[in-house]
């Protein structure tokens, strides 16, 4: 009997362990959040999503929605870049943990992002309905047309857009445009006024610190500044 209640109690913390090693890694975290921002779960709907503020962290397959006059700053949960979204935009967020760093991707639905992702932190990808960006350090726009083409314009570095028709490399200041999932990528100068700015409430500058972690394991604070464009 005392044999048997051993290997009863085992069971069970076995079952606790694998039970607790099952929950679900946020993969970002709300740092800023301005207007009516919510956050929509992965089986549910625009209607059913509950409003953010700061601190809000979203799990794999959650969404953020904004409406207008609305954007939300987030935060990868491994300090590897921030995604700004711009208001009437709905993006889902996703990763998955390869050792040390995170596989980090989102789907833009609708609307505009923009993206600042730091090296050395792991993968990252913008996916759309006609496209996909890869990059590994850069800074970046997408907007994506509701059931239209996906445009992305160049800030830093290099992005890579592909799809089943074909790759094109975008660079600072250039525009690239897929019109659908069966046309090729394409890439030209990006012309006046056609790139976004920056939303806000006010004409203040955005600016918040954030820590990350370089190739070498050390913690290093960054100032993140963006500021609105002048029209």
């Amino acid at each position: 009997m005392k044999n048997k209640h051993i290997i009863g109690v085992l069971l069970v913390t076995l079952f606790l362990i694998s039970f607790g090693n099952t929950a679900v890694e946020p993969v970002a975290v709300v740092i800023k959040a301005r207007g009516k921002v919510f956050l929509v779960h992965a089986k549910g709907g625009r209607k059913k999503g509950r409003p953010v503020k700061r601190g809000q962290r979203i799990l794999p397959g959650q969404s953020i929605f904004t409406k207008a006059k609305s954007f939300a700053i987030v935060r990868f949960i491994d300090n590897g870049g921030v995604v700004r979204i711009q208001s009437n935009s709905l993006c889902r967020f996703d990763g998955k943990r390869v050792k040390r760093n995170l596989a980090k991707n989102i789907y833009l639905e609708v609307g505009t992002v923009f993206s600042k992702i730091f090296k050395n932190k792991g993968g990252f990808r913008v996916s759309t309905p006609t496209s996909v960006a890869s990059v590994k350090g850069t800074a970046f726009w997408t907007k994506q047309k509701f059931k239209g083409p996906t445009y992305y314009f160049g800030e830093e570095g290099v992005v890579e857009i592909s799809n089943a028709s074909g790759v094109a490399l975008l660079k600072a200041g250039m525009t690239g445009y897929v019109l659908s999932p069966n046309s090729k990528p394409i890439v030209r100068k990006t012309r006046k006024g056609e790139k976004p700015v920056l939303e806000s409430e006010d004409q203040s500058l955005d600016e918040f610190d954030l820590e990350f972690e370089d190739a070498n394991g050390n913690t290093k604070s960054l100032k993140f500044k963006i500021r609105k464009n002048k029209k």
